[in-house]
């Protein structure tokens, strides 16, 4: 049981740091971007601790995300997966996401693009 409470907890965390990085890679976090971020963080609260999660959101210009911060994390997450079917609905779900964080305000920026494919092909 401690081992999923601390799955689901990095979980939370890096959906988190992952789309804050993606969401500002571009150097503009729009509205239609933190809109997007804030409903997934209100989903977020129904499964699990937040804490962490609100200082993440309510720093992220003082401590800014690292694609190799994201990298780091995703690695050590998949790490906690058994199962390799279990680690590829990890990363094709963060996959998903990250794809509706970069076109959250309609635009794919090619930062966001680069960030995207380095992320995937890190996790190979």
């Amino acid at each position: 049981m401690e081992q999923n409470y601390s799955a689901i907890e990095k979980t939370i965390n890096l959906v988190a740091k992952t789309g804050l990085y993606f969401a500002s890679v571009d150097g503009d976090y729009s509205q239609a971007e933190r809109n997007f971020i804030e409903n997934y963080k209100a989903r977020l609260t129904q499964v699990g601790p937040m804490n962490e999660v609100q200082y993440i959101f309510d720093h992220v210009w003082d401590h800014p995300v690292t694609l190799q911060e994201v990298i780091n994390e995703t690695r050590e997450l998949l790490d906690m997966m058994p199962a390799p079917a279990d680690k590829q609905a990890i990363v094709a779900s963060l996959a998903g996401y990250i794809q509706h964080v970069i076109m959250a305000d309609g635009v794919e920026h090619p930062d966001e693009r680069e960030a995207l494919i380095t992320w995937m092909n890190a996790l190979v």
